[in-house]
């Protein structure tokens, strides 16, 4: 079976609000991928669209964690806003333009290697620009910056 993702806590930034944010996107990946890995082909109901319109919606899901992130952004006064707001479109259309491709192909079973490129999606951006965001957080609301973890060089799903 694929190797499902699991969240792990040193991916959390300790902004509570944020962390659940980010959780849900990787469970919600998970049971992406549970329903169509290759080994559920056989039982799986739905169209042949079914996958795409999945992924469709972990999109979506992705796009108003992202306007929440901004809003809680702007709410302390995130002088960087506007760069990490640039960071969110280009992977919006980054993804648009993926699923534009899993599309043309027909893409109906999710292979190892579009859950790779769809968890590297997630967790270069959580890993990278919102831990920046995290360190910046604590610094601004006069925190420890410590608290945000850092992450070991393996970003496998595990």
């Amino acid at each position: 079976m694929s190797k499902l993702p699991r969240w792990r806590e040193e991916w959390s930034l300790n902004i509570d609000v944020i962390d659940q944010e980010h959780r849900a996107l990787i469970e919600r990946l998970a049971d992406l991928c549970l329903r169509f890995c290759p080994e559920a082909t056989p039982t799986r109901s739905g169209g042949a669209n079914a996958l795409i319109d999945a992924l469709a919606e972990l999109g979506e899901l992705a796009r108003t964690h992202f306007q929440h992130e901004e809003r809680f952004m702007r709410a302390i006064g995130f002088e960087e806003l506007p760069e990490h707001q640039r960071e969110h479109a280009l992977m919006m259309a980054e993804y648009t333009a993926l699923l534009r491709e899993w599309r043309a192909e027909g893409v109906t079973v999710l292979t190892p290697v579009i859950q790779e490129t769809v968890r590297e999606w997630l967790l270069a951006h959580i890993l990278g620009t919102d831990r920046e965001f995290a360190r910046a957080y604590f610094q601004l609301c006069g925190g420890d910056d410590r608290l945000v973890p850092r992450p070991s060089r393996d970003l496998h799903l595990g």
